[in-house]
């Protein structure tokens, strides 16, 4: 019985002192998608600066529920356009969060794609670059070719972690909005 009671104690010791060296595993960088509800894009035309089309994209209750609401963009065939996104906002908040302020300060971890479908409609040059020398997708050029209509989908990708690697696969959607574009003559 001594001999059990010496063995038990000796066990206990040695686990003890077991996990009493291991480390505690940090928790893992967590990184949830954020809440986005509103999205502005501003187009300047480059050869006439009066030439400005400004569009909204808002769905205040986030994904499900309402549909958002989307304005459509119309620019000049044949043209170039200096773009921005002059606004990305949570407006679930009070007052509205500032998304587009956070994307500027993890610029590494974030990437605006756009999609123009026809793909021949409109090409977007990203100007802007993170630290490591990869677009982000907040500031860039629009040329527009000849005379048509289809749509401008501009998707932000959340690249955390060193995922960003100047593509869109990795990471996941904080926002998709789909922006009816028409290119067309001025009437």
């Amino acid at each position: 019985m001594k001999n059990k009671f010496k063995f038990l104690a000796f066990a206990v010791l040695l686990i003890g002192s077991i996990s009493a060296c291991k480390k505690d595993e940090p928790l893992p960088d967590v990184n949830e998608d954020e809440l986005i509800t509103t999205v502005t894009l501003r187009f300047t035309n480059a050869a006439n600066p009066s030439d400005v089309v400004t569009v909204t994209a808002r769905d205040l209750d986030g994904d499900g529920g309402n549909a958002p609401v989307i304005g459509s963009i119309q620019l000049r065939p044949n043209a170039t356009y200096n773009w921005e996104v002059t606004q990305i906002l949570n407006e679930t908040e009070s007052p509205a969060e500032d998304i587009k302020e956070e994307i500027e300060e993890e610029d590494d971890e974030h990437l605006l794609v756009y999609t123009a479908t026809p793909a021949n409609l409109i090409a977007i040059n990203i100007t802007d670059k993170d630290r490591n020398n990869l677009p982000v997708g907040l500031a860039g050029t629009a040329t527009t070719t000849a005379a048509g209509t289809g749509s401008l989908r501009v998707t932000l990708r959340h690249q955390p972690n060193g995922l960003k690697n100047g593509t869109a696969t990795p990471g996941s959607t904080d926002f998709e909005f789909t922006f009816p574009l028409t290119v067309v003559n001025p009437s």
